[in-house]
């Protein structure tokens, strides 16, 4: 019988053990501080909040630099956080294996990697298509003259007429840059960077306008809800650091278009302008080039460890009434946060405090928030006044424990929060 109690006893003291070294900080993916909204349909529902760890946890693995071929987009999901500007956007595709691509407000990075299978809530019945690079063909002189007519209520009252043979399609790929040069001056192109998060599967129009009057050109773009925008052929001025409007007396122009496809990194003919400088008659080939866009593979933002995603290297640490779902504004005196050198003192303070047994009393100010990159941890917040200072608590309901901050912790606690005495 002795045994067997010497034996409980060891258990207890083993378990009190353990309990002294439990980390307080434990960071995880809070589901309720976010909204999830699908990028195809513009809907966000209830279920969707359950996805957040698994988009959170994407593209935290090993990033690869390049996707070579077609892909086949299915989803994308953009996650906002309630009380902050904190947002992620991550699409699922499949080439030749699954991908995922993201980018994060953290990093501000467009990374990808490849995924074993993809997350249970993304379906494949149906997608879009997606080109490794992009194709480009000559339009015809219907196309042109219907491209004119949805034009009539642009903003430009300048008497700009469209060119006849200028009519081209291109249809994006997943990523990368197209860009156009004069001659041996650079220029920007109407659809000068593809991004994944923007990438279509249908063709943009393009025709060049000019203006007779100021003998500058412009490019008219139909996009792709159908309306039409029209931009100036501007060209790179070094000196000024500025892109700018160049003039072009006379202009005549002939398209030089051969191919079907814009191969990376190969000068293609789109244009030969004909116009008049110094009194003669000059030719200028006007070319694409089409540059494969890399993926980024620095280190992810991973599980909110390394910076959060304000860009600030300390946690937000907050006091407040009621949860960060959204349904407050994250304003004092509802929400008191931590700023400057508080936030490491408070921090260790946190840390350094040991696992009890009982809590203490709720008051007005009933729970603590930490927020570190895209995860965070809620605690109860609780104390317990004596004669001469106030304990103060903190439980994770998580893990049904309660933590008691040191004599000095809590006097520190309570400096930086003083407004919690008086709820």
């Amino acid at each position: 019988m002795k045994r067997i109690l010497i034996f409980i006893c060891c258990i207890g003291l083993m378990t009190g053990c353990d309990d002294e070294q439990m980390d307080v900080v434990k960071l995880d993916h809070i589901s309720e501080h976010w909204n999830v909204k699908n990028l195809q349909s513009g809907h966000m529902d209830a279920k969707s909040v359950k996805w957040t760890p698994d988009l959170l946890d994407t593209c935290s693995g090993n990033a690869i630099s390049r996707i070579e071929e077609d892909v086949t987009v299915y989803r994308s999901y953009e996650l906002n956080r309630k009380f902050d500007d904190a947002h992620k956007i991550v699409m699922y595709m499949e080439g030749n294996q699954p991908y995922a691509v993201c980018y994060d407000s953290a990093s501000e990075q467009i990374r990808a990697e490849e995924i074993d299978e993809f997350p249970y809530f993304v379906h494949t019945e149906e997608g879009t298509d997606i080109l490794s690079t992009p194709t480009i063909r000559s339009g015809t002189h219907e196309e042109l003259k219907e491209m004119e007519q949805k034009d009539e209520g642009h903003f430009y009252p300048a008497p700009i007429r469209l060119l006849e043979g200028t009519m081209i399609h291109v249809t994006p790929s997943l990523y990368g840059q197209i860009d156009l040069s004069i001659g041996d001056q650079q220029g920007l192109f109407p659809i000068s960077h593809l991004e994944p998060f923007s990438a279509q599967s249908e063709e943009v129009g393009i025709a060049l306008g000019y203006d007779e009057q100021s003998k500058e050109a412009y490019f008219y773009y139909e996009k792709n809800d159908g309306l039409t925008t029209m931009l100036p052929l501007v060209v790179w001025n070094e000196k000024e650091h500025k892109h700018e409007p160049i003039q072009f007396e006379g202009l005549r122009v002939e398209q030089a278009l051969q191919g079907d496809i814009l191969e990376p990194g190969v000068k293609t003919p789109l244009y030969t302008f004909s116009f008049v400088e110094g009194g003669k008659r000059v030719n200028e080939v006007i070319s694409l080039t089409y540059l494969n866009g890399e993926f980024s593979t620095n280190d992810a933002v991973r599980n909110a460890s390394e910076s959060n995603p304000a860009g600030e290297t300390d946690p937000f640490v907050f006091v407040h009434e009621k949860p960060l779902n959204g349904a407050i504004d994250v304003q004092y005196p509802d929400v008191l946060r931590a700023e400057g050198n508080d936030i490491s003192d408070l921090m260790a303070v946190i840390k350094d405090a040991t696992p009890v047994k009982r809590a203490g009393d709720v008051t007005d100010y009933s729970r603590l928030s930490i927020i570190d990159g895209w995860g965070g941890q809620e605690f109860q917040l609780s104390f317990k006044e004596r004669s001469q200072k106030i304990d103060v608590y903190l439980t994770d309901p998580l893990r049904d424990q309660t933590f008691k901050l040191s004599s000095k912790g809590a006097e520190r606690f309570l400096d930086v929060f003083p407004e919690v005495k008086g709820s």
